[in-house]
């Protein structure tokens, strides 16, 4: 009888990697876990198998700098990044359009940040890479306040939290009276 043998899928690769790079798992454990997915020789039952083994295992400490420390630096907030400006910095992900959607939003103490798409009220979000978070970031670091105010002059909302704006100052600046607090208006 022979027995067949099914590549992993791209979503099992994913997950595996994510826990991997999010738990404790052993570094000889994962090295050989990577070569095989390197050389195409990591398998389904593999990775369910290491699915299961490595939720067990406790999650890695965070880092005090890292990702955290990067969204730190600007304030939490939704921002529009025009695609030329990306152009002109090496990223390893493409952005269709003129405009590229973020937030950088803090859940249970952690900051994150997602591109998003569609529109206030129905956005969804995908995740991005950390080469494409750093380059986000340090795009809006140069000044976060134009990236806020062309996504609400995009949206004809509140540049940083989405809400309708109801009054001609917000209007003028595109941010409604507490979001203006975080950009020192």
């Amino acid at each position: 009888m022979t027995m067949t043998i099914y590549p992993a899928s791209e979503k099992q690769i994913s997950f595996v990697s994510d826990l991997i790079a999010g738990r404790e798992v052993e570094a000889d454990r994962a090295a050989d876990i990577l070569e095989r997915i390197e050389a195409g020789l990591y398998d389904k039952r593999s990775a369910s198998d290491d699915i299961d083994d490595f939720l067990k295992l406790p999650k890695r400490a965070k880092a005090t700098g890292g990702m955290q420390a990067l969204l730190a630096r600007v304030p939490k907030s939704k921002y529009a990044i025009p695609t030329i400006e990306l152009e002109a910095v090496a990223t390893d992900e493409e952005f269709p359009g003129d405009l590229v959607f973020i937030e950088i939003k803090e859940y249970m103490s952690t900051l994150y940040a997602r591109q998003l798409h569609g529109a206030p009220g129905g956005f969804t979000r995908s995740k991005l890479s950390a080469s494409a978070v750093n380059t986000l970031v340090e795009i809006i670091e140069r000044d976060p306040y134009k990236y806020v105010k062309l996504f609400g002059d995009h949206y004809t909302c509140c540049g940083s939290c989405g809400a309708v704006l109801t009054d001609e100052k917000s209007r003028e600046l595109m941010l409604g009276p507490e979001c203006r607090k975080k950009f020192g208006f």
